[in-house]
């Protein structure tokens, strides 16, 4: 897995360096040196998700939601969008000339009934770093493809364990990409399991007071790899914190290296923090800066 990474690292080198971020209408291309992250654009997404308003698995506004992230991951460039189903998970890929992948994803569903609960941390913020991360990379890598994956029902139903109805989205993924295995060929859209190396997990990393350690069940080669590239005066990452039970596990329990990039100290007081899960959860409680300094960290190392 770690030479699939390397491998995608070096071979993403030039194409970003040709590649630029383009408008709503796609990226562009051409020598204008290293292509940035583009913090307003994302949280331009972020606001749009917001203004959707609650957004629970199987909602009609969910639905709506589902339509518009694949829209804009066309307009990204990006091939083979569909929106699977049951479980609305938005997918596609930038094609790449390895038979491996690497996958960036996040959660776009919002907890049930919380009446008014909008989730502009939890979920946006994570959505709207894969859009733009989407629009940033060029539009064929030179190694390994690049999967995305927006998934739906994360959040459990009512008041049910997390362990036994969360993570429903993923694991459809998961499952999918299983049966693709068996049969040799693509299923809703997920390639075989085995193409697979690598899953990055963005989650609640709008947060204004951004701090996001290594989570215990995240591969720490990975975690590093991105850390190490934050920049140092505005670094959200360092420090350890509990296995936290996310969109992530599926794919680590699978066998493929994943890291689960959160902040699970979202406003006052312990872990979870006082505005996670709660009407709090505002677009006045989330930052551009935030989401840009995950977002240029991992842009930066992909061209590793």
């Amino acid at each position: 897995m770690r030479r699939a990474l390397d491998t995608l690292f070096a071979s993403l080198a030039l194409a970003l360096l040709a590649g630029c971020g383009g408008g709503e209408g796609g990226r562009e291309t051409g020598d204008r040196g290293a292509v940035e992250f583009d913090a307003e654009r994302a949280f331009a997404d972020l606001e749009a998700q917001v203004a959707l308003g609650p957004r629970p698995a199987g909602s009609p506004a969910n639905r709506r939601q589902a339509r518009f992230l694949a829209r804009r991951l066309r307009q990204a460039g990006v091939r083979g969008v569909r929106i699977q189903r049951p479980h609305r998970n938005v997918v596609g890929m930038i094609p790449g000339s390895e038979g491996d992948a690497i996958l960036l994803g996040a959660h776009h569903d919002t907890k049930d009934e919380i009446p008014g609960f909008v989730g502009a941390n939890d979920g946006a913020s994570g959505v709207a770093v894969v859009l733009e991360l989407a629009r940033a990379l060029p539009q064929r890598v030179d190694g390994p493809t690049v999967l995305f994956a927006l998934f739906d029902a994360e959040e459990t139903r009512g008041d049910r364990p997390f362990e036994e109805d969360g993570t429903r989205g993923s694991r459809q993924y998961v499952s999918y990409a299983r049966q693709a295995e068996r049969s040799g060929r693509p299923v809703q859209s997920t390639p075989p399991l085995r193409e697979i190396d690598s899953m990055i997990l963005f989650d609640l990393v709008g947060d204004c007071d951004l701090q996001i350690p290594r989570e215990a069940g995240s591969d720490p080669d990975l975690y590093d790899h991105i850390a190490m590239r934050a920049d140092p005066a505005s670094s959200p990452f360092g420090g350890r914190t509990g296995p936290i039970l996310d969109d992530h596990v599926p794919f680590a329990e699978a066998g493929i290296r994943a890291v689960d990039l959160i902040d699970f100290t979202y406003g006052p007081g312990p872990s979870p923090g006082a505005w996670w899960h709660t009407t709090e959860d505002t677009l006045d409680k989330v930052c551009p800066e935030s989401l840009d300094a995950v977002g240029e960290a991992v842009l930066a190392i992909l061209p590793r």
